[in-house]
């Protein structure tokens, strides 16, 4: 990858987790890259591709921030454990990444079908693929009889990932989650 790509991802991330989507321009995002804004749109078509851009890496770095930690572990409690403990890690250790994801979650879930065409739904489609992730390592346990069986693995995994996104999320939240998911032995 190109150094100026670069810097102008690292702009647009930082510029994008401040102010969101709307608040920021390319012009902008050109000044703190210290290029051209030409320079962007030969890279990026429009801001739309820069910020889907942004949008994936930040969703990938945290699924393999997140999941890369539960590897190997076979005892499932440890690994739900584990997740979420790299969940808050995530979100207290990238900030940037977080505020991406955290600032424009509403708008990039507020897509619909009509809106098929779209970097928005594009966005959606990518956050629901993480959210799968999230809810088959809920399914996994209750494979192994240790989550509830009533549990909605994906309204659980949707409400993980909207209460672990935001930056109050502490210890007290792991526990409230693992007390709602995991069965009285």
């Amino acid at each position: 990858m190109s150094d100026a790509r670069e810097r102008i991802l690292e702009a647009a991330r930082a510029a994008f987790s401040e102010r969101g989507f709307e608040g920021v321009s390319v012009e902008e995002i050109a000044q703190r890259a210290g290029v051209r804004k030409a320079l962007i749109y030969y890279y990026f078509p429009s801001k739309e591709v820069l910020f889907e851009e942004v949008w994936n890496n930040a969703l990938e770095e945290l699924e393999r921030h997140i999941f890369k930690e539960i590897e190997g572990e076979s005892y499932y409690i440890r690994k739900i454990k584990r997740f979420l403990k790299a969940y808050i890690d995530f979100v207290t250790s990238r900030k940037i990444l977080s505020s991406v994801i955290e600032r424009e979650r509403p708008a990039v879930l507020s897509a619909s079908n009509e809106d098929s065409n779209t970097s928005w739904f594009r966005l959606k489609e990518r956050y629901d693929v993480f959210v799968e992730k999230v809810a088959k390592l809920i399914d996994e346990g209750k494979e192994n009889k240790v989550v509830h069986p009533d549990v909605d693995s994906r309204a659980a995994a949707k409400l993980i990932a909207q209460a672990m996104s935001g930056s109050s999320a502490t210890e007290a939240i792991q526990t409230l989650i693992l007390r709602g998911l995991i069965k009285e032995s």
